[in-house]
C-alpha cells in the first residue's frame, strides 16, 4: 500500500492519524509525502513544488508495484483540486486507489463541487472505494452518483495517549480547580472566541476554572490580544503540543471544548480527549453526531452560540456526578474503539476488499454531452470559470510532463536532466497565467467563504 499524506512531522489531523497507525499495519505500507513540508512558500514556488510533487508521484507509481494507493483529500478549495490530479495519475497508470475524505466544507460543496459533479466523477469517482467520517458525507457522495463501496470509519488515538494514562495519577482529593481544554487549530470557525467569552462569563460563578488553549492557527495572535485586552485571567495559550507534553495537557484537564462550526469529520483531538478521560462539550458537526451520546459523553452545544456554550459548561461544572460519569464513560468507550491497532486492522480490511473487487466495478453515470457542456461553461459565473480554467492549465502542464516522461528512458544517463529541463520550461509557460488565476480566485474565495 502507498499512503499519500502530508509529512507526519508537521501539525495537522491527517498527520496525527497516520503517525498513530503506521506501526500497526500487518501489510507492507509506504508513504508519499506531498506539500511544503512545513516551509513557507510563495505562490510561484508553490506551483513549482506542486508540479514536482505530481511528477514524483507519477514516477513512484510507474516504477514500483502497489496494490492500493490511499489518497487523503478534504472537501475544500485547496485540497479538492490539488488531490484530484493525484487521483487522475492513479487512474492513468491503472493503479487502484481509495479516497479517504478527512474534512468536509459544506459551503465549498454547495458553491463549487455540487455544480461540477462530472469533474468529481472523472477524478475521485474513479476510486475503487471511499472512506468517510460521517454518514452525511456518505449520503452526499451517493448523490454524486458514486456506486462503489463507501466505508464509514473513525479517526484514532495514538498509543502514547493510552500509555501515559496507565501511569497517570488523578489530582489529590479536595482539588477544586477545573481545567477546560481547547485543543485544535486556533481559528474562528473552531469556536475559539465563543470558548473564550463563555469561559470569561463563567468565572464569576466558578472562580476556580482554568482555560488552556493548545494549538496554532491563523487566529492565535488575535486571540491572545483579545484575552489581554479584556483582562481575562487564568486563560493560557500553550502553542502546538505533541508527544508526552500533549498527553500531560490532556490528562490534567477535565472538560474538552470543541464549539466548532467547521466541516468536521471526526477530530482526532476529540477522541484523544475521550481516551484521556475528559468530559466533552461539542457541536454536532460532521461525524461527531454519528457516535456522540449526550449526557453519557458530555453535552452538545449549538454552533456559534456563546450563551448556549456558557449554559452547557455551567451544567457540567455545577454537577460533579455528571462530570465524573461522563469522564469515566469516555475513557472506556475510547479503549474499545479508537486504539491504533483496531483502526489499522479495519483500514487493511478495506484495502483488501477494494483490491479483491478491482474487476467488479459499477460504471459511473455518463457525463454531459459536449455541446451542452460547452454552453454551460459560457453561462457559468466568473469564479467557477476561473476554477476550471486554473485546473485546465494545471492538467495541461501535468499531461506535458507525463508525455515527456514516457519518451525518456528512466535509466538513460541524461534522462533526468532532460525531464528536469522540460519541467522548468513547462512551469515557466504556465506559471504566470496560473498565478494570476489563483490571485483572482483567492479574492473571490475570500468573499464567498
Amino acid at each position: 500500500m502507498l499512503i499519500h499524506a502530508p509529512n507526519l512531522s508537521t501539525p495537522g489531523g491527517k498527520q496525527t492519524y497516520y503517525a498513530a497507525v503506521k506501526g500497526h499495519f500487518q501489510d507492507e505500507v509506504s508513504f508519499f509525502f506531498y506539500g511544503a513540508q512545513g516551509q513557507r512558500e510563495s505562490k510561484l514556488s508553490t506551483l513549482g513544488r506542486l508540479m514536482q510533487d505530481y511528477r514524483q508521484f507519477y514516477r513512484r507509481l510507474k516504477e514500483e508495484r502497489f496494490d492500493v494507493v490511499l489518497l487523503n483529500p478534504s472537501l475544500n478549495l485547496k485540497s479538492f483540486f490539488r488531490d484530484s490530479l493525484f487521483a487522475l495519475i492513479c487512474f492513468w497508470l491503472k493503479v487502484e486507489f481509495v479516497v479517504f475524505w478527512h474534512g468536509w466544507q459544506w459551503e465549498f460543496e454547495k458553491k463549487v463541487v455540487g455544480r461540477i459533479v462530472p469533474f468529481f466523477q472523472a477524478t475521485f469517482g474513479r476510486a475503487g472505494g471511499m472512506i468517510v467520517l460521517a454518514r452525511e458525507f456518505q449520503d452526499k457522495i451517493r448523490e454524486y452518483g458514486y456506486q462503489k463501496p463507501v466505508f464509514l470509519e473513525t479517526t484514532v488515538v495514538d498509543d502514547f495517549i493510552f500509555d501515559y494514562g496507565e501511569g497517570h495519577t488523578d489530582a489529590q482529593e479536595g482539588e477544586t480547580v477545573s481545567v477546560l481544554l481547547f485543543l485544535s487549530r486556533v481559528e474562528k470557525v473552531k469556536g475559539i472566541y465563543e470558548t473564550i467569552d463563555s469561559f470569561h462569563r463563567l468565572q464569576a460563578r466558578h472562580p476556580n476554572i482554568v482555560l488552556n488553549v493548545a494549538g496554532t492557527g491563523g487566529e492565535l495572535e488575535t486571540a491572545k490580544q483579545y484575552v489581554a485586552e479584556k483582562g481575562i485571567r487564568n486563560a493560557h495559550f500553550l502553542g502546538w503540543v505533541t508527544g508526552e507534553e500533549k498527553a500531560r495537557v490532556l490528562y490534567e484537564s477535565d472538560i474538552f471544548l470543541l464549539a466548532s462550526y467547521h466541516g468536521e469529520g471526526m477530530p482526532c483531538s476529540l477522541l484523544e480527549a475521550m481516551a484521556s478521560g475528559l468530559s466533552v462539550v461539542t457541536t454536532d458537526a460532521g461525524g461527531i453526531k454519528d457516535f456522540f451520546q449526550p449526557r453519557k459523553m458530555g453535552l452538545f452545544v449549538r454552533p456559534a452560540d456563546t450563551d448556549d456554550l456558557e449554559r452547557q459548561l455551567d451544567e457540567l461544572l455545577s454537577d460533579p456526578d455528571l462530570l465524573e460519569s461522563t469522564k469515566a464513560f469516555n475513557a472506556h468507550y475510547a479503549q474499545e474503539r479508537f486504539r491504533p491497532e483496531l483502526v489499522a486492522e479495519r483500514l487493511e480490511s478495506i484495502f483488501e476488499e477494494v483490491a479483491a473487487g478491482r474487476k467488479v466495478t459499477a460504471p459511473m453515470p455518463a457525463g454531459p454531452r459536449l455541446a451542452p457542456a460547452l454552453y454551460g461553461f459560457l453561462v457559468w459565473p466568473p469564479q467557477r470559470k476561473q476554477i476550471v480554467a486554473a485546473m485546465a492549465v494545471t492538467v495541461l502542464g501535468l499531461s506535458l510532463l507525463v508525455s515527456i516522461d514516457k519518451k525518456v528512458p528512466a535509466n538513460a544517463p541524461t534522462g533526468e536532466g532532460v525531464v528536469e529541463e522540460a519541467i522548468e520550461e513547462a512551469i515557466e509557460e504556465v506559471s504566470e497565467e496560473l498565478v494570476q488565476l489563483i490571485d483572482r480566485l483567492d479574492g473571490e474565495s475570500n468573499k464567498a467563504f
